[in-house]
């Protein structure tokens, strides 16, 4: 990673959800807390993120091209890329000429494809966004599928056993094309009824965890931000995600005791001194 005096900036490409922890939300304060500064570029612009049964929804497209093109003529640097929900094949062209224009060398490129969860797309996603994805993948360093986003990138069914996340971890070397160099799918089983992540590429690992009877919106933010957030601090694509693995862990155990966690998401605020911790020790 680029190593600088000053804070490291990192451009993130999300939407921002106004109520719920999600998405920008969550990286404006996760990745603060680990001393980097986060320089956002929404996608869309929600009242509420979507687990509520209304919302309202700004398409942020064409003010998120302006955006760009006057940061470009800023010359603004940045230290990493973190892409998260897009929305729409337009804005997976737009997130593609932002890294065409603003990676340089040591610049590394974070993706979360965030488009489906538990079998399914989103709400209002087709092949074609799915397709437009996987483009966008080649041009990443880094993608953080979860198993369903994983299923449909490659093609295969969806499944939900230790077996089936083996086959995909197996299958996602043919995703490892273009700057692609590794493939960190999370929500992964493993036998003994454990949950994790599974990395396929260079920095191949696995790191099962306890599971724990609580889904909470949001969490996959967290870890994703945390990530990044560390591995700014690091190089190290392992180490980088067991802590923010273990930092998303502790944050949903901690939603346990929150009895609004379903709508309002996992509560990670109260865990940011732990996290910052952390940060302090990767320096270390």
């Amino acid at each position: 990673m680029t190593q600088t005096a000053c804070t490291p900036r990192v451009a993130v490409i999300q939407d921002l959800s106004c109520v719920g922890r999600c998405s920008l939300g969550v990286a404006m304060a996760v990745l603060p807390a680990l001393g980097a500064e986060a320089a956002v570029l929404p996608t869309a612009i929600l009242s509420a993120h979507t687990a509520f049964s209304e919302f309202t929804f700004l398409d942020f497209a064409p003010e998120a091209g302006r955006i760009l093109d006057h940061w470009r003529r800023m010359e603004l640097r940045f230290d990493a890329i973190y892409i998260g929900y897009l929305g729409s094949v337009e804005l997976v062209e737009l997130a593609a000429r932002f890294i065409e224009l603003f990676r340089r060398p040591g610049v590394r490129v974070v993706l979360d494809p965030a488009f489906g969860d538990h079998g399914r797309l989103y709400t209002g996603f087709g092949p074609d966004y799915v397709r437009a994805m996987r483009g966008l993948c080649a041009r990443a360093d880094i993608i953080l599928p979860n198993v369903t986003e994983a299923c449909f990138l490659l093609d295969v069914p969806y499944g939900e056993d230790a077996a089936h996340s083996a086959m995909l971890a197996e299958r996602s070397a043919a995703l490892l094309r273009g700057e692609l160099r590794n493939v960190l799918i999370t929500s992964c089983r493993f036998p003994g009824g454990e949950t994790g992540l599974i990395c396929v590429g260079d920095d191949g690992f696995e790191y099962p965890h306890e599971e724990l009877e609580l889904a909470c919106h949001g969490s996959g933010d967290v870890f994703a931000s945390a990530f990044v957030g560390l591995y700014i601090k690091c190089g190290r694509v392992e180490r980088a995600a067991r802590a923010a693995a273990d930092f998303t862990f502790e944050c949903i155990r901690n939603s346990m005791r929150c009895p609004d966690h379903r709508w309002y998401g996992v509560d990670y605020e109260r865990m940011l001194p732990a996290l910052i911790r952390t940060g302090e020790e990767f320096e270390r």
